[in-house]
């Protein structure tokens, strides 16, 4: 019987009892000792590679001692035999490697005990992750995503009290909409909330395995959305998810209109055959019209940028009035549809509440404030510990009516209200603009005017009201979230100066939607349409405004280079009928913080877009100042938005240190690409724009678009109240921003200096 006399040797045995019983001593034939060689074991360590693997024979599990459940491991056997020469050598280095990882591990417990307690109750005191997904940016998404926060208020769960909420808006792209999916599916939120019917297929298809809870709403039809919701007030659906769908009273609006035109025969209708819920409210217009005897004319889209054209095949083909459902395409772009029919002197009716306030002729319709409320306490009832399992997915509409006289008397046909869709309106716009809204209305809707909105709607003794109601247009060639604060500005700068939307003026819009080839004739209708003061956003549609309009003042926001554009020689001294605001990029202070906070970081890369002349001039104003600091830029062409992707991609693969993406139309609308590109060469990626920083760039140094959208209201006030254009010289807002995200930095690889970040003005994503 071998005797074992070292520690190393004892512990050997003792290791070896432990596992099991050695097998019996057995010849070995003579072999040349190969040093051990680690390999995973069955028990999650390591097994010497020279180590006869069979001789550790796992025991059977026993039930263990009644009471505690689960199973125990015997005790070691006493017996022991001895190990075989040739392998007692590595073992006994494997023991002693062994004991020393054991002492380090439970040196490291040790010395973590302090952080392990401290952490319980940060841990416990944290905000609750929820994610909001947004197919897009429009009065209806917006009333339901603002009522989703009213409605987890109420209920006590507020943003950055017991939430720490993240929106993400694909702005209308499906492809970033999937990618926004896959982000919350698999980024640690407790809840997900989608708002309409593309963003419940896209997480839905993101989360099949149920990692989030998921809520939706704004949906006409949750059955047919094909996301395994098999029947209404059923629990056959997934058990992560839950949600309200909101039918569209088509017939209703339908029987409604014959009411208002009797002699009403054909209705058109543009919808997207892609749209599941514009799907549906298309066969349920084709039922209800068979019924009432009328004939629709039916144009199919692929994509906003057609609406207009499909819309003007309507009318040639004999269409009496256009009808709009849930269809999420023609909604972004009711502008042009409208546009179309006041041009023939048609109307248009809506199942969408709020396309009388641009031009329609009555809205039928959810009122989409009341159903984000509505989502917002569901996902409430889940945060208190409900099992969404069993809540079933119901249908959820609150009607909304709203007439427009000024619309009606317009028309071609003689359309008239019924006394009883009179009587159920909550809002009439009469026939001189003003809005009707009596406190019974403003009572069933729920709502109570504090006196500082009170305020809002008279305005200050001390103010002078304009001479009339002017019509302005707002000319934009993209929607992009930049324009789209300048929007906001715009019409905040009016309300701030005390003028009253249909009293002092009335607004109405008009988009390109990126199709240069459109712009001419949206400039060539503001000469006949009634406009009586223009202002463009961005400086294609400036620039085509200088071209097409000769008669009506023009007050401009959202554009790089006024002067570049032709406007003007410089910010005094410029046409007689042009003032407003640009917003020229912050390009020295960019180069100055790469020079002072990232110097080795000395060829950059940027996209520019050779047909737009502010993106040239932008692209060059960076170079210049790059190159004074130092610093290399190599530029890549885009002629496209089909171009963009590959052309990121191309860029990326530059041997460039970082990617600063000057702005332009084209690069804003398809920044997700460009981050994208970024993220998958891991390049440091830089921008001009709040809305990149979200969309996956480290950090942005970006001017106050809603400001400068401010500064031109107050410029064209000025010029409805009798000052001349040419007296009004052009400014830049003065505020310039500076946003980071630590999380997007860490993903492409960049450390961003404490000093920095403590300088930001905005800090987007999870870091605190």
């Amino acid at each position: 019987m071998h005797c074992p006399s070292s520690i190393q040797e004892k512990f050997v045995i003792a290791t070896a009892g432990w596992f099991g019983k050695f097998r019996q001593q057995r010849p070995a034939p003579a072999k040349r000792y190969n040093p051990p060689r680690l390999f995973p074991s069955a028990m999650g360590g390591h097994i010497g590679a020279g180590v006869d693997k069979d001789a550790f024979q796992m025991p059977s599990p026993q039930p263990s001692p009644a009471g505690r459940g689960g199973l125990s491991t015997p005790a070691p056997k006493k017996t022991i035999r001895i190990l075989p020469t040739a392998m007692k050598e590595p073992l006994q280095r494997l023991a002693f490697s062994c004991l020393l990882i054991v002492a380090v591990a439970a040196a490291l417990l040790w010395s973590d005990r302090h952080s392990r307690h401290s952490a319980q109750p940060a841990e416990a005191a944290a905000k609750i992750a929820v994610a909001i997904l947004q197919h897009s940016s429009n009065p209806i998404l917006d009333d339901t995503y603002k009522g989703v926060l009213d409605g987890l208020a109420a209920k006590g769960y507020r943003d950055g009290e017991k939430l720490a909420v993240t929106t993400l808006n694909a702005e209308g792209d499906l492809p970033t909409g999937n990618l926004m999916a896959q982000k919350i599916a698999g980024g640690g939120y407790r809840l997900g909330i989608s708002i309409s019917t593309v963003m419940l297929q896209a997480l839905a298809n993101a989360n099949r395995a149920g990692h989030v809870t998921h809520v939706f709403g704004a949906v006409t039809s949750p059955v047919a959305a094909g996301v395994g919701i098999q029947a209404l007030d059923s629990l056959d659906k997934p058990p992560y998810l839950t949600g309200i769908g909101t039918p569209q009273p088509v017939a209703a609006i339908f029987r409604a209109a014959k009411q208002a035109y009797p002699d009403l025969k054909t209705v058109g209708v543009v919808w997207n055959p892609t749209e599941v819920n514009s799907e549906v409210c298309t066969k349920l217009a084709r039922e209800v019209s068979a019924e009432l005897g009328l004939t629709l004319l039916e144009a199919p889209v692929e994509q906003t940028k057609d609406v207009r054209e499909a819309a003007a095949s309507l009318v040639a083909r004999g269409a009496q009035a256009f009808w709009t459902g849930g269809d999420a395409s023609v909604n972004n772009a009711i502008d042009s549809l409208i546009g179309v029919a006041q041009a023939a002197r048609i109307p248009v009716f809506s199942n969408i509440a709020g396309h009388a306030h641009r031009g329609g002729l009555f809205d039928l319709g959810a009122d989409y404030h009341q159903v984000g409320a509505e989502i917002g306490r569901i996902a409430a009832e889940i945060l208190d510990g409900a099992d969404p399992a069993q809540l079933p997915v119901r249908d959820f509409m609150s009607n909304r009516i709203i007439l427009n006289q000024q619309t009606r008397a317009a028309l071609r046909d003689p359309w008239q209200f019924s006394p009883p869709l009179l009587e159920q309106a909550r809002e009439i716009i009469q026939a001189d603009g003003t809005v009707q809204i009596d406190e019974a209305s403003a009572k069933r809707l729920g709502i109570t005017f504090p006196p500082e909105v009170r305020a809002l709607v008279t305005p200050p003794a001390a103010t002078a009201p304009a001479p009339h109601a002017w019509k302005i247009k707002r000319l934009l060639y993209l929607e992009s979230p930049p324009a789209e604060d300048a929007m906001a500005g715009i019409a905040d700068g009016f309300t701030a100066a005390g003028l009253v939307a249909g009293r002092d003026y009335v607004f109405s819009d008009a988009s390109a939607q990126g199709d240069m080839a459109t712009l001419p004739a949206l400039a060539d209708s503001v000469n006949s349409d009634g406009t009586e003061l223009l202002m463009p956003l961005s400086t294609p549609t400036l620039q085509i405004a200088l071209q097409k309009v000769k008669n009506i003042p023009i007050v401009f926001t959202f554009v790089a280079d006024p002067v570049l554009a032709g406007a003007g020689q410089d910010n005094e001294h410029h046409l007689p009928r042009v003032t407003g605001v640009y917003v020229q990029g912050p390009y020295g202070e960019m180069a100055d913080l790469l020079a002072h906070y990232f110097p080795k970081l000395r060829r950059i890369g940027t996209l520019f877009s050779p047909a737009e002349v502010n993106s040239v001039n932008n692209k060059d104003r960076f170079v210049q100042e790059a190159g004074k600091r130092g610093i290399e830029v190599v530029t890549v062409p885009v002629n496209s938005m089909g171009e963009l992707a590959d052309a990121a991609l191309a860029l990326a693969a530059q041997p460039i240190d970082a990617i600063v993406q000057t702005p332009d139309n084209q690069t804003i609308a398809g920044f997700v690409a460009i981050a994208q590109a970024a993220a998958r060469a891991r390049k440091p990626l830089f921008a001009f724009t709040e809305a990149a920083v979200a969309q996956g760039a480290a950090l942005g140094y970006t001017l106050d678009y809603h400001q400068a959208g401010v500064d031109a209201a107050a410029k064209a006030i000025a010029v409805m109240r009798g000052k001349a254009p040419g007296e009004i010289p052009f400014t830049r807002p003065s505020k310039i921003s500076l946003v980071v995200s630590e999380d997007n930095a860490r993903a492409l690889g960049l450390a961003l200096p404490a000093e920095l970040v403590a300088r930001a003005d905005k800090r987007l994503g999870k870091s605190p």
